[in-house]
């Protein structure tokens, strides 16, 4: 895992440093986009690592509204500290774009772990991470308005799916302004006004369901200027 800094603080969660000897002990199958591996309630036998593809996980209150709690991209894994604490999921895991996952059983993941630390570091880095994210997340929610959050997500997405194009950042992933609400758990008004004023500010537009950021560093220092107010 790369150095952990308060700038990779995201929802969108993906590592690049598992051990081979965890991933062999996985089994492989393939889930089409829309695809439900674990709902609330679910006590799991093994944990699941994404080998490609991307897998939301979610919450839904009484009256049906969606909460993203996160993005597993490749090479994230889900469900570690519920097999590790014998706890049932609060949420639920789905595919939002076909994906190979790998399951491990816990049975054998325990027994790797009293063998290897690197896997067990590898384990113990995921859950820190999470538990990072959620106190983060929780921070910014307390201190920051809907407006600077929305740039900051918009900034986080430009980071990990950004694709320079025509001097423009293209943010390589079809989401809408619900997705963006359902993220920050965020009222989808509230985040309709905002894209409306960040595109009359010149800062991004859409295309074809693709969002662009027309001026990176504006847009970090629009951020920066409401921060400050």
């Amino acid at each position: 895992m790369k150095e952990f800094r308060i700038e990779n603080v995201t929802q969108i969660l993906k590592f690049e440093n598992a051990s081979e000897k965890l991933l062999n002990l996985g089994e492989n199958f393939f889930l089409t986009k829309n695809s439900i591996l674990v709902s609330p309630g679910y006590v799991p036998n093994g944990l699941y690592y994404v080998k490609d593809g991307r897998v939301k996980a979610s919450t839904y209150s009484p009256n049906g509204n969606e909460n993203i709690r996160g993005l597993q991209e490749k090479g994230s894994i889900f469900l570690e500290h519920n097999i590790l604490f014998n706890i049932p999921t609060d949420c639920y895991f789905m595919t939002i774009e076909d994906s190979n996952i790998l399951f491990i059983k816990k049975e054998d993941l325990l027994n790797l772990l009293k063998a290897d630390f690197d896997v067990m570091l590898f384990i113990t880095q995921s859950i820190t991470c999470k538990f990072m994210v959620t106190n983060h997340l929780l921070n910014e929610l307390l201190v920051y308005d809907s407006e600077w959050r929305i740039c900051r997500l918009l900034l986080t997405f430009a980071d990990s799916f950004g694709m320079e194009i025509e001097n423009k950042i293209k943010l390589n992933l079809k989401i809408s302004q619900q997705f963006i609400s359902d993220m920050l758990g965020v009222n989808r008004a509230t985040t309709i006004r905002a894209i409306k004023k960040l595109k009359e500010m010149n800062l991004i537009e859409q295309t074809n369901g693709y969002y662009f950021i027309k001026d990176l560093q504006q847009l970090k220092k629009y951020q920066t200027e409401l921060r400050v107010k």
